[in-house]
């Protein structure tokens, strides 16, 4: 089952959720902005046309000796209709003349707030009121002196002729905010996809080095990204001097190991190696020895390339040797490689590895050595098992150090897992002890895998 992965988790998804919350808020903002602009200028257009019936009220009232009076027809739609909200009243002297569609009511509104400013214009202002039948009105009062009496002038409109011009425009308005509201979310996407194809190239480049198709990250014409890859140019070239510092060490000590294994083998014959297990011995060392030094001078040379090696193919070759080294232990020696695994590591070196771990397994197991392997991504791991006491937990780490031993009784020199670690590291992998339950130890040994279609063991 795949792990589930947060969003959050890559720079993708952060600036995808980081655009769709940043862009809805933003459609918000900018609906509820419009709504109230449709309102203002549905207001005004109402305000235009209550303030235009004033006016014309105000030129047909006549105040003549008391008398209130409104001549001509002002009575069109949609002042006509009774009960439409659309209403106009005039009152002075405790008079009152007011329009068809009113009928015989009123309009309930308290008194018009008038300054200086609207009394010496006549100007009209904002109020709001009810009609007879209880509903909600805006309306529009003016107060003019007529005839040395006070006219109050009134027009109203109903409180939904404001709102539900702006309704509709809100149907219409949400479904474009929408649709561009998707438009801004694929193009962020695709802005997405396109900036971050060089970390996309970046990252294949590496991927590149470590199957030994590439020795350098190349340059970067993204100018955020080319100081990643000249600092990690810097760190390859820094690794290979270390590889090449540590073949060199392997060398030395080949060297110094050379005359005495010829030395060795020179004297050994069949009279005191009557089934020639102990040449066949001394002929592997004499190989690994020259293979040290042939991989000195090619690291010293510049001519190191990138390998290829099947895990299943050492593992088989470690098991036959190392079971007959520890006969008399009675071991048991299982193994569960796949024979498809394939490792980015000099064969050589792969047996420098696993051999160092299973020599250890069996040094330290009750009953039985178990080596499985399972692929992890870009790495493959390799899990070498024993059922012995294992380590204690703040011992795991010390254990290897160069030179540590956790028990002087077993015969070594300290430096087996050291090696390990130190090779597992220069290919850009690890070692990793942990306590099984409930006895032994699991040394896990993750190097970088290959694709098992082209696999090549060097010999």
């Amino acid at each position: 089952m795949r792990a589930f992965t947060s969003p959050t988790a890559s720079i993708a998804g952060r600036l995808l959720i980081f655009s769709i919350v940043f862009v809805s808020a933003a459609l918000v903002v900018a609906s509820v902005i419009l709504w109230f602009a449709i309102r203002t200028v549905v207001r005004e257009q109402i305000d235009q046309r209550l303030d235009t019936q004033i006016g014309a009220i105000a030129s047909a009232t006549a105040n003549e000796g008391g008398t209130l009076t409104v001549g001509g027809q002002l009575d069109g739609p949609p002042f006509d209709r009774l009960g439409s909200g659309w209403y106009w009243q005039v009152e002075a002297n405790g008079q009152r003349k007011s329009s068809r569609s009113l009928g015989t009511g009123t309009i309930d509104a308290p008194p018009a707030h008038q300054d200086f400013r609207h009394m010496l214009s006549g100007a009209s202002s904002p109020n709001s009121g009810s009609d007879p039948d209880g509903n909600r009105l805006y309306i529009r009062q003016a107060v003019r002196s007529l005839g040395g009496a006070t006219v109050t002038i009134t027009a109203t409109a109903p409180s939904r002729a404001l709102v539900d011009p702006a309704g509709r425009a809100l149907l219409w308005l949400i479904p474009c905010m929408v649709a561009l509201g998707a438009v801004l979310i694929a193009g962020t996407l695709w802005q997405i996809r396109y900036g971050l194809r060089p970390l996309i190239s970046i990252t294949d480049d590496i991927d590149a080095i470590k199957k030994g198709e590439l020795r350098r990250v190349p340059s970067q014409r993204t100018v955020e990204l080319s100081p990643l890859a000249i600092r990690t140019n810097e760190l390859l070239a820094q690794n290979e001097d270390r590889l090449t510092a540590t073949r060199l060490q392997f060398a030395n000590l080949a060297h110094s190991l050379k005359t005495p294994v010829a030395s060795l083998f020179l004297a050994l014959n069949d009279h005191n190696d009557p089934r020639g297990e102990l040449r066949q011995l001394a002929d592997r060392i004499d190989r690994r020895i020259k293979h040290h030094l042939s991989a000195a001078r090619r690291v010293m040379g510049g001519s190191s390339s990138g390998s290829q090696t099947a895990v299943f193919a050492i593992v088989a070759d470690l098991q036959t040797v190392i079971a007959k080294i520890h006969a008399d232990r009675q071991v048991e020696f299982t193994s569960s490689v796949a024979a498809d695994l394939a490792v980015a590591c000099d064969a050589q070196d792969v047996e420098e590895m696993l051999g160092n771990l299973i020599e250890n397994a069996f040094k330290w197991a009750s009953t039985r050595v178990t080596v499985t392997s399972r692929r992890d991504g870009q790495l493959t791991q390799i899990a070498v098992d024993d059922d012995g006491p294992g380590i204690p937990a703040e011992r795991l780490q010390a254990v290897i150090l160069p030179g540590v031993r956790e028990d002087e009784r077993v015969p070594g020199d300290g430096f087996g897992l050291t090696i390990v670690t130190e090779l597992a590291e220069l290919y850009g992998g690890s070692l990793h002890l942990e306590n099984r339950k409930p006895t032994g130890l699991s040394a896990i040994l993750s190097l970088p895998s290959v694709d098992s279609g082209n696999i090549a063991r060097e010999k």
